[in-house]
């Protein structure tokens, strides 16, 4: 790969922050980029960025055009994907792109289309087909390689909006996840299943009851209370210390 700059001094100030690389007056080679890396001494050296050349196709791994910041997903806290060219992965390179799953379905696939433009075999042959290689920030919900970019961007944003408790009722009812079910099944946070049963007598006033007729909430026993409550009519989820999430079961 060659990287091309306007002058050999600017060329000089990069290479003096890379390793690896070569120059030839105001051109840098090198076989294998770390594109961040060059985005940093670039940065740092305070020079225009270079154009790339491109000799070479089978050596590549990704030529996707940097910076990319436009198209590449950068959030550590949405939910993304990368999704890869499997032409390209066929072929022993690892192209693909880190995309924001919270996007429109629509946005999605044009992301996913431009990253296939990009394709180090685009040239030899047809590049249409990809997969889903990985994912971050989904909170324990899965994914498959050829999941729906439609699904795909509606449960990324409705756990966005809801949060990690979606993320759980996922895992539960998978089959049946929709908005509507998990705001008619889920009833919330609690430290654990005697929280809830004790939460919940205190709400709707039982706990006051007894107290007038001299029944102290110390004799009660919550824990036989809460086996009974989630045989059959409530779920728990607990996912960490006192962190235990509530359903309806019906």
């Amino acid at each position: 790969m060659q990287l091309i700059f306007q002058s050999e001094t600017e060329a000089l100030a990069v290479a003096e922050q890379l390793y690896n690389v070569e120059r030839l007056g105001n051109i840098l080679i090198s076989g294998n980029i770390d594109f961040r890396a060059l985005e940093l001494a670039v940065g740092l050296a305070q020079v225009s960025f270079p154009a790339f050349s491109f000799p070479i196709v089978s050596s590549l791994k990704c030529r996707l055009p940097f910076p990319r910041h436009e198209r590449e997903c950068t959030d550590e806290n949405i939910p993304k994907i990368y999704v890869a060219c499997l032409a390209a992965y066929n072929n022993g390179h690892l192209h693909g792109l880190w995309i924001d799953a919270t996007q429109d379905s629509n946005k999605i696939q044009e992301d996913i289309n431009w990253m296939l433009s990009w394709s180090p075999v685009a040239d030899d042959e047809s590049c249409e087909e990809w997969a889903i290689h990985d994912y971050e920030n989904w909170q324990g919900i899965q994914l498959n390689e050829c999941e729906d970019i439609e699904r795909v961007s509606e449960l990324a944003n409705l756990l966005k909006e809801q949060g990690k408790a979606f993320a759980v009722y996922y895992q539960y009812y998978s089959s049946d996840a929709s908005l509507e079910d998990f705001q008619e099944r889920y009833l919330g946070k609690y430290e654990d299943e005697e929280d809830f049963v004790y939460q919940m007598w205190d709400e709707c006033g039982t706990l006051k009851k007894l107290e007038e007729i001299g029944i102290n909430e110390s004799y009660i026993d919550w824990s036989a209370i809460a086996r009974d409550w989630f045989i059959d009519s409530y779920h728990s989820v607990g996912v960490g210390y006192k962190e235990t999430y509530i359903f309806n079961r019906h």
